[in-house]
């Protein structure tokens, strides 16, 4: 335990050290897994789905807020639909316009899990981010789950449905947008995960934020546990038995995620509660405080070791101080 804590403070003490250059080289690692997720998925426009398109926009949001990521992601989403279809286009354009909308009133600060819940999506273990969000953030930053959660649902349904948006026929124009809306109404599995994830996100917080021992890790005990339950129930009543082993995992992966956080976050001793009570004019004060789990920093102690200093004269040596001959000293 002592070698991790070490090894947490080491942590602690290079990104401080350097906070710009690993904020930098973050934010390009998750802009290059944005990017790629969206060209080998819905990756239509030809001249976009190249390497290079996806080298360059990670530079750029390397050096820009992470909002910045989000809006380049739907630019870049917008440009491959409308090389399907102008419908699907148009749809989420008015679909991004609403989920902005609601980001920048509700979770402006909360772009990092707007962006992982899409990526998370992709890699079928979203299960992770209500739970992280509750512990970490506050009930608003749901919202971002949601964006996250609603963008995914909307590329898989046109990436599902591609046949609808791919016909030429001009009188299909109204079947398009038929089927564009479809996604959104007949996607049972999307509210099924909004629900669960604003279910175990509230209860996460809520608990988090009570006064008792192990707060964090009963949190995400209870959250993950009600949140595997209500997925598993939903997923019965749909008929979508295939979704539950994937479930299972990304529950395991969300709790050992939950640990990692609140190891480096939230790590206190309760051993070693302390109770405090103090006054004031107006109020009387009852404390809990409860110390950090913490390792002293080692202090280097150089030990310098200098030659001693002789304290003989040799003949030779003498000889020549006194100016005679080295003979005359035998």
């Amino acid at each position: 335990m002592t070698g991790l804590l070490e090894m947490r403070e080491k942590l602690r003490t290079f990104y401080g050290k350097y906070e710009l250059y690993v904020a930098v080289g973050l934010k390009f690692i998750l802009g290059l897994a944005v990017f790629s997720i969206i060209n080998s998925n819905i990756g239509y426009m030809e001249r976009l789905n190249q390497p290079a398109a996806v080298l360059l926009l990670s530079l750029l949001c390397a050096f820009f807020p992470v909002n910045a990521m989000i809006v380049l992601a739907c630019g870049l989403i917008l440009l491959h639909l409308s090389a399907v279809s102008l419908e699907a286009c148009a749809i989420g354009l008015c679909l991004f316009l609403l989920l902005l909308f609601m980001y920048g009133k509700f979770a402006p600060k909360n772009g990092c899990s707007t962006i992982l819940t899409a990526v998370l999506c992709f890699f079928q273990i979203p299960q992770v981010m209500p739970v992280a969000v509750g512990m970490l953030r506050g009930p608003s930053a749901y919202f971002s789950v949601l964006c996250g959660t609603v963008t995914y649902y909307y590329l898989r349904g046109v990436r599902d449905n591609l046949v609808n948006f791919t016909s030429t026929e001009e009188t299909e124009g109204l079947a398009k947008f038929t089927a564009a809306l479809k996604i959104f109404t007949g996607n049972k599995e999307m509210y099924l995960m909004l629900a669960a994830f604003l279910v175990t996100s509230l209860t996460v917080y809520l608990i988090r934020r009570q006064a008792i021992s192990h707060a964090w890790r009963v949190a995400m005990v209870v959250g993950n546990v009600l949140e595997l339950i209500i997925l598993l129930l939903g997923y019965i009543l749909l008929d979508l038995t295939d979704k539950i082993l994937w479930t299972s995992v990304g529950i395991l992966i969300s709790m050992g995620v939950c640990l990692v956080l609140e190891f480096f976050l939230y790590n206190l001793d309760y051993s070693r509660v302390e109770r405090v009570q103090f006054e004031d004019d107006e109020y009387y004060y009852f404390v809990k405080a409860v110390p950090k789990v913490f390792v002293a920093k080692k202090e280097k102690k150089v030990k310098r070791i200098t030659p001693k200093k002789r304290t003989t004269v040799g003949r030779r040596e003498l000889a020549e101080e006194l100016d005679i001959d080295q003979d005359w000293l035998d």
